[in-house]
């Protein structure tokens, strides 16, 4: 008897080098979803289809594939507080109220504070040119960057994850915490900061998020 094949449920349209791309990956792994995966070249229009579900055009979209239609999610925050409520039982799910609001605060948090804070200091080290950047701003940029890191050593100390139990703010975390590698950031400074990257590294679901040599095409 011959078997068919189905495709996976869900279609997941990124742009691999993207840190909010790979904690979508992250996040899919968590939840041991299987998924295909489009990789949309940045360099050429989006097309229609594609802004039908993600109408800025923004990566990472994901679709998931239902008898009565496509359902697509955008935005990477939005996508892992779906999955995380379209498999409760997964590490992405939710115990209780209080951890629900406690994940959503963080993931907040993580979203709209620390990715802000770092990308202002890696465009001002690696993005702009000699004649853009700004002593001042970059100066300013980085003990910004410096307090928030602080903040988070002090609360992690009293905790392994951001909201006691992993959750989606540290799957959204995990990509960014990678990029304090070409950062000026010496981690030995937020030994809890470093340990808790760790931790996130150690995940199965970790392993091979980033796009490795063999995934060029």
């Amino acid at each position: 008897m011959t078997t068919i094949s189905k495709a996976p449920p869900f279609t997941l349209y990124e742009y691999r080098a993207s840190p909010f791309c790979v904690a979508v990956r992250v996040g899919l792994h968590e939840c041991q979803v299987a998924f295909t995966p489009r990789d949309v070249d940045l360099t050429k229009p989006r097309t229609a289809a594609f802004l039908k579900r993600s109408p800025f055009g923004r990566l990472p979209a994901l679709v998931e594939h239902r008898p009565s239609g496509e359902l697509a999610v955008f935005e990477s925050p939005a996508v892992l507080l779906f999955l995380a409520e379209r498999f409760p039982q997964s590490p992405l799910g939710f115990s209780d109220l209080t951890a629900r609001g406690e994940a959503y605060s963080w993931l907040s948090y993580v979203a709209t504070g620390f990715a802000v804070e770092l990308w202002t200091v890696y465009c001002e080290e690696h993005v702009l040119e000699d004649g853009e950047r700004s002593p001042r701003s970059h100066q300013r940029a980085r003990g910004e960057f410096d307090r928030h890191l602080d903040v988070l050593d002090r609360h992690l100390a009293r905790r392994a994850f951001l909201a006691g139990d992993y959750s989606v703010a540290d799957t959204l975390a995990t990509p960014l915490l990678d990029l304090l590698d070409h950062l000026k950031v010496d981690l030995a400074a937020f030994p809890r900061v470093r340990s808790w990257r760790d931790r996130l590294r150690e995940r199965p679901s970790y392993k091979d998020a980033w796009p490795g040599e063999d995934d060029e095409e």
